[in-house]
């Protein structure tokens, strides 16, 4: 295999967990005065920390007020609205069987992060899950993802990146990743092949398949 670990990003990669996000950022944002966004404009607007996506959502003189008010709306509904996605745990199980090292690395607030993975029992498999405010770097910025890479205690030539959108793309890129995306979160397939060079599967299963067995074709 040519890889020793595998670093996955969450939200629209290994979870489904929109329904809940979208909740509460409503219910947040129409708390302090404004309209609620739709289901559509949240989903497009996450991917960075959730200041950056309160910063789409609703400008940036209030954002941090708005942070602070949404991750205890967030924490009464993100166990309830989660599901995983297709293969995520079999493929979790599937990769550290065989010997790779697993990790999640997502903008996601860390310990929100690591109860989702805890919830859905990813945490038995992965090495370490890792979110915003654990270090003082965010996705996608390089110092972050080399801080991922030595905790795994590997160089960038022996990781991927697994994500589904183009942050993903560009978090894996900054670090001198390579990178898997899939359609399966904020981003169709389409639009991440216009990303350039960069593999597109169509799922987790795949992805892993093609992680194992990287000569035969992806099914």
């Amino acid at each position: 295999m040519r890889y020793r670990a595998i670093i996955f990003d969450l939200d629209g990669t290994l979870i489904d967990q929109f329904k809940a996000i979208h909740q509460a950022f409503s219910k947040t944002i129409e708390d302090m005065g404004y309209q609620a966004p739709t289901y559509h404009e949240v989903r497009r607007a996450v991917g960075g920390a959730s200041e950056a996506t309160m910063t789409l959502l609703i400008g940036k003189e209030r954002a941090k007020e708005a942070v602070a008010r949404l991750r205890p709306n967030f924490e009464k509904v993100m166990l309830k609205g989660v599901t995983p996605l297709p293969y995520a745990l079999e493929s979790l199980e599937r990769l550290t069987r065989a010997g790779l090292k697993t990790a999640v690395l997502t903008n996601k607030y860390g310990p929100h992060a690591r109860a989702t993975c805890d919830h859905l029992g990813f945490s038995d498999y992965l090495e370490f899950t890792l979110g915003a405010d654990d270090t003082k770097w965010k996705k996608p910025q390089p110092e972050l993802t080399d801080h991922v890479l030595a905790k795994l205690e590997v160089s960038a030539s022996d990781a991927v990146y697994i994500g589904d959108s183009p942050y993903d793309f560009k978090t894996a890129k900054n670090a001198g990743l390579e990178c898997i995306l899939v359609p399966t979160g904020t981003h169709s397939a389409d639009e991440l092949y216009s990303l350039g060079s960069t593999t597109v599967l169509q799922d987790l299963n795949q992805v892993t398949n093609k992680l194992l067995t990287p000569n035969a074709q992806d099914a």
